[in-house]
């Protein structure tokens, strides 16, 4: 009899699924799922396209609105009408210094806090904070104003410049009560805080005079400069 081999005679098959055959079964379940998933993200990107589009219309149109607005009541008109946006902040800051400079120290407190209710952090905000500092000075809330100036000055975080002139007003003032020893302190603390500032080569000048009715009342803090040798003030910087 003739003996067969069972291992030999048989061949194996193997029937365990390829790759391809594998992502056509995964695609035959969950078609359905993946052509959602396409879709929502396909929405999502063409949705934040679409958003980040019209911010960037806001923008622009925040900006030509700005660049419009001339006059104070312009400004005014605009800062209200974009309530929140940083230009109404630095409009609210420009319309202080004009309120300011026209000697009407309740309209420019008002101007510079609304100014600091939307520049809350930056240079600008400490801009406002020493325009809120002078129109209470110039509205007879001396101590406040002291106060507030005191603030900035100690404020390591605020730009040199602000510190500088909010140490040097408190000078100012200090020299013309007569109080030599709060003089030579803010003169101590403005060369500490820029020995190079220019508010430093004048407290030098002033300890040397005798106090008069003029440094009682600090400089204007927006006045143009035009030459150097002119009291140095802040602008602001509000670029392109």
């Amino acid at each position: 009899a003739k003996s067969e081999n069972p291992a030999a005679s048989q061949t194996e098959i193997n029937v365990t699924p390829g790759l391809e055959e594998k992502l056509n079964q995964f695609w035959g379940r969950n078609r359905r799922n993946l052509l959602i998933l396409a879709v929502v993200v396909l929405v999502v990107i063409l949705g934040r396209g679409a958003w980040d589009y019209v911010a960037a219309q806001k923008e622009a149109t925040a900006a030509r609105a700005y660049a419009a607005a001339t006059t104070t009541g312009q400004k005014r008109a605009f800062a209200q009408a974009n309530a929140g946006h940083e230009l109404a902040g630095v409009a609210w800051l420009q319309i202080g210094d004009t309120a300011y400079a026209e000697n009407k120290p309740a309209d420019a407190l008002a101007a510079y806090q609304s100014a600091a209710k939307i520049l809350t952090t930056g240079p600008l905000a400490s801009r406002a904070a020493l325009g809120s500092a002078m129109a209470q000075l110039q509205a007879g809330q001396t101590d406040a104003g002291k106060a507030a100036l005191q603030t900035l000055a100690d404020t390591s975080s605020a730009p040199v410049a602000l510190r500088t002139e909010a140490a040097y007003h408190l000078a100012s003032l200090a020299h013309a009560a007569g109080d030599d020893a709060k003089l030579k302190a803010l003169a101590q603390q403005i060369a500490q805080i820029d020995p190079a500032s220019p508010w430093t080569q004048r407290i030098m000048l002033m300890q040397l005079a005798k106090p008069t009715a003029s440094t009682a009342a600090p400089a204007q803090p927006a006045a143009p400069a035009t030459t150097q040798t002119e009291e140095p003030t802040i602008k602001l910087n509000l670029g392109k």
